[in-house]
């Protein structure tokens, strides 16, 4: 019976084209990849569905992820992390947005709070943070500013030196996993810097006195609480003081910005190609009684499927190359900012793809698509992309100042 079916299999899989592995997953990272998808069927897709409709905070999937070891994959091996870390990074973030945009992002936003510590920190606040999130914890960044908007990188907020520290003020517009985080890592400013980049970072705890967090109800990734967050007059001790008082202008562009738009583009991939594999599965599925057809097979629809999925791969191709590059200078000590050109293509180019693939995959889909659903979801968090700042817009006017040898920011 079993060679039967065995058989049966092989017969009815002649002539099929099988699509080589390599091309959707970098070498080496197979099993890690095979990893992530197991873990997102069986742990965050359930609750996917539920975090959005009910703007929950996605802390069980969250918690699964730490427990599988993928909490901090970015930072050296011996530290905790994963061998050929930002490669790891993005195949995970790919592969878990399939599931769960809301919970992949918040994932995201606390890897590169993670990074950031592990690069700009003291050897003693490794061993005291890090530990931490190799346990679980959840950290966040606190960047933008209503003032500066998705210029994220420019804050307007200080902090004023005491003699137990610093004593922050500082409103933040958007803060993914705000008031659900562990610790955030607030940019703000130093008036008494001598360092001309004034850019600070400092350490809060969520329960710290003066931390306020607000709801956050969007159009899409409702589950990562990306609400506005206030920080009104909250001590905090020098030791918590990320990296030297100003001149974090550097781990700005070397750490968050790659991290970020490694990680986000990543996420982007993921939602267009889970979008496109609900509308590839639903028009084989459905059969129109009238003609005895499936939906897919009518060419017209097999052409929108080819031509998203190309478009899904172009964007999977340089989120790959790019990531292999960003190893490549881990590994020569090399800054990360060496990537940032093809950063800022590749978070463009993806999150403009996720929104052609998502309303393709929402068009073939038809009236099923429509309904609140996957597809209808994937629509929604998708849309996030193109406005999260650095937006598309300001990316392609960096992309064209460079292109034409002028500096890319004034």
């Amino acid at each position: 019976m079993v060679k039967s079916l065995v058989k049966e299999k092989e017969m009815n899989q002649e002539g099929i084209m099988q699509i080589p592995e390599w091309w959707s997953c970098p070498e080496g990272h197979e099993e890690l990849q095979k990893m992530a998808h197991a873990l997102g069927k069986k742990e965050l897709l359930p609750r996917a569905f539920i975090s959005d409709q009910e703007r929950s905070y996605p802390r069980e999937s969250l918690r699964e992820i730490a427990k599988a070891g993928f909490s901090a994959v970015t930072i050296p091996v011996e530290a905790g992390g994963l061998k050929n870390g930002f490669t790891a990074f993005s195949v995970l973030s790919e592969s878990f947005a399939h599931y769960c945009p809301s919970t992949t992002m918040c994932w995201v936003m606390h890897m590169t709070t993670a990074h950031t510590i592990y690069e700009a920190g003291t050897e003693e606040q490794r061993q005291r943070f890090i530990p931490r999130v190799l346990n679980g914890e959840v950290g966040g960044l606190a960047f933008s500013e209503k003032a500066t908007g998705g210029h994220f990188w420019n804050v307007g907020s200080q902090a004023k030196r005491n003699e137990s520290g610093y004593l922050l003020d500082a409103e933040k517009s958007f803060v993914t996993s705000g008031g659900e985080a562990d610790f955030y890592l607030v940019a703000t400013t130093s008036p008494e810097t001598e360092n001309p980049d004034n850019l600070m970072f400092l350490l809060v705890e969520n329960d710290q006195n003066g931390v306020e967090a607000f709801p956050f109800d969007a159009m899409g990734l409702r589950g990562n609480a990306s609400g506005p967050m206030n920080f009104k007059n909250v001590q905090v001790a020098l030791e918590n003081r990320i990296g030297s008082e100003g001149g974090m202008g550097y781990f700005n562009d070397n750490t968050i910005d790659p991290l970020f738009l490694l990680g986000s583009a990543a996420c982007w991939v993921g939602i267009a190609q889970g979008a496109l594999n609900m509308a590839i599965n639903g028009a084989k599925r459905t059969v129109h009684a009238d003609t005895g057809s499936s939906v897919a097979d009518y060419q017209v629809i097999r052409h929108e499927l080819a031509k998203s999925q190309i478009k899904i791969d172009s964007a999977r191709s340089m989120l790959y190359r790019t990531a292999e590059a960003m190893d490549r200078c881990a590994k020569e000590g090399l800054e990360l900012s060496e990537c940032l050109y093809p950063l800022w293509q590749l978070k463009t180019h993806a999150a403009d793809m996720v929104i052609d693939v998502t309303n393709a995959a929402l068009q073939v889909s038809g009236g099923r698509g429509y309904m609140t659903g996957q597809v209808e979801k994937f629509v929604r968090d998708g849309r996030a992309g193109a406005i999260m700042g650095p937006t598309n817009e300001v990316l392609r006017e960096w992309i064209g100042r460079t292109l034409i040898e002028v500096p890319w920011m004034d």
